[in-house]
């Protein structure tokens, strides 16, 4: 608990200056530098002093004053809104429940989600849900009950609450990391599995490590806690959800930067969350596409960034054409978006368009006020924090604002059947109701079906799943059938797909075809002789097609059946396929060192199509020749040149290694000089500092930036660069290692001291992305390291962050216990060689991003 009651008063900042016009219509404010729609003014209340934290959360309480939280461990705070004239009021509310965890040396447990409703504060930690209230009517909160205990996940653990649609109950979104609570209800029946057909490949740099399906989850609850129903699930770390004025659910996941250039890598999106969806994130290689018919696609991928929070436009009191738009806010660049939604059958697709960006605009948390108002903090990882508020100046107009009512019919259909989604309840009736559907030319309601048949029990309806015909309905009751039976019905099963006719099929029909073989190859067993015959004289013939995404699919199933042409077909496409060009804005990308690694992507691109065939062809036996061998490995070789995200090399290497590994050994003598190790860095032809050593600390070296920082060399300052083997583990203009965090940009986003404190002392703060793990063994020993894999067999940690592919290995059964190190990867001391002028050039390089022609190299 936090006793402590603190008060603060601030005179809400004067709007000053001449806005800067951009020619499009928008205005930089000269007060805060976002850039904006010219009828817009945008406004700092609130600059957070360090003494309050970070903040990361954020709602509005009855009386129109914001309830916010520190991320670490400052507390929590209520923020009384400036009127005209008036000082903005903050004060720490005391009493609150605090849980930290360590994070390095920072201790973390601050609030991650807020919501008013059914007369109390409802707040989301990582290690919990509360319900808080004032029960004398005093103003202050006095009663805080824990209603669930969460599997904390650091940063992607629960995050927003809100209300549902019928006011009834609340909705809890949670990332990846977070197991669902115990005791919680699924609209799902569960049966996750991965359903990856092929050997999967972890992350090479560990991130995700072990986790398995259902992934990121969305639970409803009772208004008292009781009654918890995980109602959606498959999301990487979506942090916020929004209702349009329908009733229906939206959310906006995040991707996985470190997979760009990949097959696998999801852009962000946005997802319509209907009963019981799953979206498909799976760890590594094993992420889904988005086509997959086992679960639904998104509405609009938005592209790289970091999702935080989300609000439709009609809580506002902006202009009409604004009123039926969602917003969403991405924290990485500095960018908020409005998206506009057009109706498609019972569900939506978007499209998007910038509202307002800033550079640094790290933006954590948004709401709209009772006033129509937009508000939102920056802060998070323990950045400076501020308090905006964005409110339209213009003229109001006269529209009307934009409804999506077209399709209500398809809607309320979806609807009729999500309520056999819930546990069995329907039996027979929920069977005949939703057979119809199975067929149903809308993907939305053809899921809606299937998983209403998938929640009776399975003896009511697998005879009718055998005896169906309609060739869409057949294959979907397929899928629902690999999901629910067992393996003695695998060979019926097989013959029931073997009856649908795959010429006369619809391409998306297809695709589902090929998803019901893997299915029944995953969960019911791998055919062998005859069977196994059957189903690749069915699909040869058809590969190639001239469908890029119908190729990956046929791709991937003929290559897990080892059928005898897949090779010779396959190292043909590869031959003949183009990278597909990727256009992101490149002015965006350049507001954060993310954006370092796809600006080198789309100048490299890699041919992802072609990294999905090497991935399928890496273990398959038949049908080689030496100069597919050759063409295969010259190829791969040729693919590490590619930029991509942090783990793009290192999955390259891991397909290559894993088709080496496969090889027998005359083959691999026949290709011998295509399989030579592909070099790392080599540390021993690094630049080393000249010196004299110094035994630096935080003040010591910040002593040496107390005046600005010029004149400096900007050569000398990229050899340091490499001379403290910053490059060895550090991307920066998208060269350069990867067990640290790219340091393109830092200089945007932290200050000097920032940079430096995470030089001399870099267990102070560590991303959950770069945590090591402490294997303990049951011989008393432990591996220490990054987790780069665990299965049934082994474990295996990366102890040396200058080589990520140097592993130390475990039998799995020795383990007795993995758990997060607070002692960051990154030695201390890394610049203890250098002088005080090194020292200097090597900051100074780092701030301007590698540019030469930055302040810091002009003459003083």
């Amino acid at each position: 608990m936090r006793p402590f009651p603190l008060l603060v008063s601030l005179i809400a900042l004067p709007f000053s200056g001449s806005a800067a016009t951009t020619g499009d219509g928008r205005i930089t404010d000269p007060d805060t530098g976002i850039t904006l729609p010219a009828d817009f003014d945008a406004e700092v209340l609130y600059e957070v002093p360090e003494s309050q934290g970070s903040w990361v959360a954020m709602a509005f309480d009855p009386k129109g004053r914001l309830i916010v939280s520190d991320q670490d461990d400052k507390g929590v705070f209520r923020v009384t809104l400036p009127t005209e004239g008036s000082a903005i009021r903050v004060e720490s509310l005391p009493g609150f429940p605090y849980e930290p965890i360590d994070w390095g040396k920072r201790k973390v447990g601050g609030a991650l989600g807020f919501l008013h409703a059914f007369d109390s504060l409802y707040m989301s930690t990582m290690k919990g849900l509360y319900r808080i209230r004032d029960t004398d009517g005093d103003d202050s909160y006095d009663e805080f009950k824990l209603l669930k205990r969460l599997n904390y996940g650091y940063e992607h653990s629960a995050h927003s609450i809100i209300q549902t649609a019928d006011g009834k109950g609340l909705y809890l979104i949670s990332g990846n990391y977070t197991r669902t609570p115990q005791g919680t209800g699924s609209l799902q029946p569960p049966v996750w599995k991965e359903d990856s057909l092929l050997p999967f490949i972890p992350d090479p740099t560990g991130h995700a490590v072990g986790i398995k399906a259902p992934g990121g989850w969305i639970c409803r609850i009772s208004p008292d806690g009781e009654d918890w129903k995980m109602i959606a699930s498959g999301f990487r770390n979506a942090v916020d959800l929004a209702l349009n004025r329908e009733g229906e659910l939206f959310t906006y996941d995040s991707d996985m930067e470190f997979d760009i250039g990949c097959p696998w890598y999801r852009p962000t999106r946005i997802n319509h969350v209907t009963s019981a969806s799953e979206f498909g994130w799976r760890s590594g290689s094993d992420n889904w596409p988005e086509y997959f018919a086992d679960s639904l696609g998104s509405v609009l991928d938005v592209g790289p960034g970091s999702p935080t929070g989300i609000s439709f436009g009609h809580h506002s009191n902006f202009p009409a054409v604004y009123q039926d738009k969602l917003f969403i806010c991405d924290w990485t660049f500095g960018t908020i978006y409005t998206v506009e939604l057009e109706e498609s059958g019972s569900s939506y697709t978007g499209t998007k368009k910038e509202f307002l960006h800033g550079s640094p605009l790290n933006i954590a948390a948004m709401r709209f006020g009772p006033d129509g108002a937009m508000y939102f903090v920056t802060g998070g990882r323990t950045t400076a924090s501020r308090l905006y508020r964005i409110r339209h100046t213009g003229e109001k107009g006269t529209g009307t604002a934009r409804t999506l009512l077209a399709n209500r019919e398809p809607r309320a259909l979806r609807h009729s059947l999500e309520r056999y989604h819930d546990g069995g309840k329907g039996g027979s009736e929920a069977v005949e109701k939703a057979w119809p559907h199975l067929g149903h030319d809308d993907r939305a309601i053809r899921y809606a079906a299937r998983l209403a048949i998938e929640n009776q029990p399975l003896d009511l309806w697998r005879e009718r799943a055998f005896a169906e015909k309609n060739p869409r309905a057949a294959t979907h009751a397929a899928i629902a059938l690999c999901r629910h039976a067992d393996a003695s019905l695998s060979g019926r099963v097989l013959d029931h797909l073997g009856a649908i006719p795959f010429d006369t099929l619809t391409s998306d029909d297809r695709l589902a075809l090929l998803r019901a073989y893997s299915l029944c190859f995953m969960r019911l067993g791998k055919p062998a002789g005859e069977p196994l015959a059957a189903v690749i004289a069915k699909l040869d013939p058809h590969f190639p097609a001239k469908d890029d995404t119908l190729n990956a699919e046929l791709c991937r199933v003929l290559a897990y059946l080892d059928a005898p042409s897949v090779v010779g077909k396959t190292i043909a496409l590869m031959k003949t396929t183009r990278a597909e060009t990727v256009e992101y804005d490149k002015e965006m990308l350049g507001r954060h060192e993310y954006g370092d690694d796809i600006l080198k992507m789309m100048a490299s691109t890699p041919n992802t199509r072609n990294i999905h065939y090497a991935y399928c062809l890496r273990r398959v036996r038949q049908g080689w020749t030496l100069e597919h061998r050759k063409d295969y490995f010259g190829w791969l070789n040729d693919s590490l040149e590619n930029s991509g995200g942090r783990s793009f090399t290192g999955y390259i290497r891991a397909i290559r290694e894993d088709a080496i590994e496969h090889l027998a050994p005359e083959d691999a003598a026949a290709v011998a000089g295509l399989l030579k190790e592909i070099g790392t860095i080599d540390l021993s032809k690094l630049p080393t500092p000249v010196g004299p050593p110094v035994a630096w600390t935080v003040d010591s070296a910040m002593k040496l930036f107390e005046g600005d920082l010029r004149g400096r060399n900007f050569e000398n300052g990229k050899k340091m660069f490499s001379g403290g083997l910053c490059i060895a583990c550090h991307r920066f203009g998208g060269s350069g290692g990867t067990s640290g965090p790219d340091l393109g940009s830092v200089g945007m986003r932290f200050s000097i001291r920032d940079i430096i404190v995470s030089i001399c002392e870099p267990s102070q703060s560590i991303s959950e992305q770069y945590l090591a793990s402490i294997v303990s063994l049951k011989d008393g020993s432990t591996l220490h390291g990054r987790l780069i894999y665990k299965n049934d067999k082994e474990v295996a940690v990366a102890p040396n962050p200058f080589n990520n592919a140097e592993f130390k290995k475990a039998p799995a059964d020795q383990v007795t216990k993995i758990e997060y190190s607070q002692t960051s990867m990154m030695p201390p001391g890394m610049i203890a060689a250098m002088n005080a002028d090194e020292l200097k050039d090597l900051i100074a390089y780092v701030v301007s991003g590698g540019n030469p022609k930055h302040e810091a190299f002009q003459a003083e």
